[in-house]
């Protein structure tokens, strides 16, 4: 599932200069601040709560502002926004085979669609979205809505990577340029860790959320402001006969190239698809530790 994006070329006519604003990423501003809406503004103080201790294997987000989505690159990423999450904890790594099979051999999980691979270490795919949301009911979690997914793997500086604005190397994360027949080893890639710890937030598979989105509606949104897509018509929406839902899907995969793991990047498919390139992780709400 190679889901290939590239950035919409900036336009410098100088008739355009206001609608563009004075940035378009963080590399146009000064160290010390951060694109946000084509305004560079002071990069946000990050919070803390020493109180909320995550469960193993986990690690929590704090509470507060954030920048979501991007005036650069395809139309599902636009526009950038300030967002907002409540404290909450996430999965360091994708949900690997080998917990995955423990859902299945209780009977609360359907097996993958396709084989996996020999190493239980590595993410479980093949998962449709609602295999998923079952696995993280019986592991006690749940999906994260993709506001969450975005800031556990951006924070509060709006990065273009988890690990920051360096372009993607074979150290960091698991994409096309790395030869990769296949997803590696949850976890494997230190240097590619996000601001709060979370590693393959770029790469290696795609990851489900909760998040779901309709069909796009030219006529209440003809400027694409809400930056919804439209799904192909034999799978429209949920409003219509025989629609199918469709979710979020984030992070990119081995299959994918450099572009195509921003931690921007969102595309939307019906919650019945599954693919060798497509996992997840879960999430939990933040609560405070005994």
């Amino acid at each position: 599932m190679a889901l290939a994006a590239g950035c919409t070329p900036r336009d410098d006519d100088p008739r355009r200069k206001l609608e563009w604003g004075e940035c378009t990423r963080n590399t146009e501003c000064s160290r010390d601040r951060i694109c946000r809406n084509r305004k560079c503004v002071p990069r946000p103080l990050q919070p803390s709560s020493d109180s909320l201790r995550p469960p193993e294997g986990m690690v929590h987000v704090p509470a507060g502002d954030f920048t979501l989505g991007s005036n650069r690159g395809i139309l599902l990423e636009r526009p950038q926004v300030q967002g907002w999450t409540p404290d909450f904890f996430i999965d360091i790594v994708e949900t690997t085979v080998a917990d995955y099979q423990k859902c299945v051999q209780a009977g609360q999980c359907p097996p993958p669609s396709c084989p996996q691979g020999e190493d239980p270490k590595l993410p479980v795919t093949c998962i449709p979205q609602t295999a998923a949301v079952a696995y993280c009911t019986f592991a006690g979690k749940r999906l994260p809505t993709e506001e969450e997914w975005e800031k556990a793997a951006r924070g509060t500086d709006a990065r273009t990577y988890p690990w920051g604005e360096e372009m993607p190397d074979c150290n960091r994360a698991v994409f096309q340029e790395c030869a990769a027949d296949g997803p590696r080893p949850a976890g494997g890639r230190e240097a590619g860790k996000g601001p709060y710890g979370t590693t393959d937030q770029a790469g290696n598979v795609w990851e489900w959320t909760s998040t779901t989105r309709p069909a796009w509606d030219k006529e209440a949104d003809p400027q694409r402001l809400q930056a919804g897509y439209d799904p192909p018509r034999q799978a429209d929406s949920t409003k219509k006969a025989g629609g199918k839902p469709h979710f979020i899907i984030r992070g990119g995969s081995f299959l994918d190239p450099p572009l195509s793991v921003r931690t921007t990047l969102r595309f939307l498919m019906p919650a019945d698809f599954t693919s060798r390139a497509l996992g997840f992780r879960c999430a939990a709400d933040a609560k405070i530790q005994p």
